[in-house]
């Protein structure tokens, strides 16, 4: 006769299993708020120097609003200026996609149904940034609609920036005493790299954004706005980010003359030499402090598992990790 194996689970251990497990639901089923309120943290981080530095010569208050002020006129001008003639010129490069893709016809085979795939991906695209202000958020965060997360984003943002120092006060005073100095010295870390990178990046992006505009236009080539803002875009991942904002303005230019494809080429080059150094050295230092392989892997993983959003907020999660890592034999110490 076998053994018999006698299991005795009791009643704390099965509350915590089941604690553990409401937890994960309740994590699984707030995921949208979770989200974004790390993108709250990452704006705050990124803005609290900056509003530190005006509060020496204005109340923090007077500084907060002009500095949220000088945000939603960046952002209405680029709706403005830029979002209409994006979508007009991707709707036409839509469009214009099967003309295009004939002049590469004799190279490849069965090209047609690829590229009407990717017709049908850019159409649904221009449509879907037709409708920009009032759905880009509602992708990520159901429930609410897009002005609406847009404001409490806002919202949220302000009241952290205008009352840091009280929740930095209440987050001193939940901190176990032996663990406060340590703590603090990790989450002056963190928010330092979360930060660094959206500042960094977001000047890179622009400036990036701006060159590859200018060296379009002064080849003549077409859908100058559409390929502006990949180039910008692309600029997130690392090394390959600029090659990728290259592809299409090249192929689009070979449709014109191969010497326009190899100007447009050479001045996406020269772009990428003068970002790698002048503009990354200046601007992002060491931000972040993350190795390129791990931020081209924490950007697909991101992109994986929440699309477009993931793909935002996976380096400042991959920075955050890797304080952690890096300050987890200083941890165990405290806890032992």
């Amino acid at each position: 006769m076998r053994d018999r194996i006698k299991i005795d689970i009791s009643t704390v251990t099965l509350l915590k299993i089941l604690f553990i497990a409401l937890a994960v639901w309740l994590l699984i089923v707030v995921r949208d708020i979770i989200v974004l309120f790390f993108i709250v943290l990452i704006i705050v981080a990124a803005l609290a120097p900056i509003v530190d530095k005006m509060s020496k010569y204005m109340p923090r208050i007077v500084a907060l609003i002009l500095l949220s002020l000088v945000f939603v006129l960046i952002i209405g001008l680029f709706g403005y200026l830029l979002i209409p003639p994006a979508v007009k010129q991707l709707s036409h490069l839509a469009i214009n996609l099967p003309s295009i893709a004939s002049k590469y016809q004799p190279f490849y085979e069965n090209l047609q149904s690829v590229i009407r795939n990717y017709q049908e991906g850019l159409i649904n695209i221009s449509s879907q940034l037709g409708n920009l202000s009032s759905g880009i958020y509602s992708t990520t965060v159901g429930f609410l609609s897009g002005v609406m997360v847009f404001f409490t984003i806002l919202v949220l943002s302000f009241y952290m920036l205008l009352e840091q120092k009280t929740l930095e006060s209440i987050l001193l005073n939940i901190i176990p005493p032996k663990r406060k100095e340590k703590i603090v010295e990790i989450i002056s870390k963190i928010t330092a790299k979360m930060g660094n990178w959206l500042r960094g990046q977001a000047i890179l992006m622009l400036l990036v954004g701006l060159l590859d505009g200018v060296a379009l236009v002064s080849l003549g080539i077409p859908y100058v706005i559409v390929l502006a803002i990949w180039g910008a875009l692309t600029e997130v991942i690392p090394y390959i980010g600029p090659w990728l904002g290259l592809i299409p303005a090249f192929f689009i230019a070979l449709t014109i003359s191969p010497l326009k494809a190899l100007l447009v080429l050479i001045a996406y080059v020269v772009i990428q030499q003068i970002e790698a150094q002048f503009f990354v050295p200046k601007i992002m230092g060491k931000a972040v402090g993350l190795s390129p392989v791990i931020v081209i892997l924490a950007v697909l993983i991101g992109a994986k598992l929440m699309g477009i959003l993931g793909v935002i907020i996976a380096i400042p999660v991959a920075a955050i990790i890797s304080v952690l890592i890096q300050e987890w034999p200083e941890l165990r110490k405290i806890n032992n």
